[in-house]
Order: structure tokens, then C-alpha cells, then sequence
């Protein structure tokens, strides 16, 4: 994947980081593969209003 490295100032490679647990296909953490700097890539959520619209009137 590649995304913009803050560190490097460019477009970089990304990659999940290498861990201990063994856990990378479910890590949410990327590593630059050029300076090592790690961000979060986290999932975008829809937040709904579920409460019933109101609608305001003119009285006549």
C-alpha cells in the first residue's frame, strides 16, 4: 500500500510491521518501509441519526 510519509516528506511503501504476536494480517498498523515510521489505518464508520425528523411549519 502506498500512502504519503510524513517522516520522509513523499509517497512511500507501506507494510504491517513486523510483531512477535504473529498477528499481522489482523494489525492495523502500517510501517514506511523506507524510515520505519508506523500509522494507524483505521476503518471509516457512518454515524446515522436515527431520531424521527422534524418538520417545522408556518402557521397560515
Amino acid at each position: 500500500m502506498e500512502l504519503h510519509c510524513d517522516t520522509c516528506a513523499r509517497v512511500r511503501t507501506f507494510e504491517p510491521p513486523v510483531r512477535a504476536d504473529d498477528l499481522r494480517a489482523s494489525c492495523p498498523e502500517r510501517a514506511c518501509t523506507a524510515c520505519g515510521a508506523t500509522i494507524v489505518i483505521a476503518p471509516v464508520i457512518l454515524l446515522m441519526d436515527r431520531r424521527p425528523r422534524v418538520l417545522l411549519r408556518r402557521a397560515a
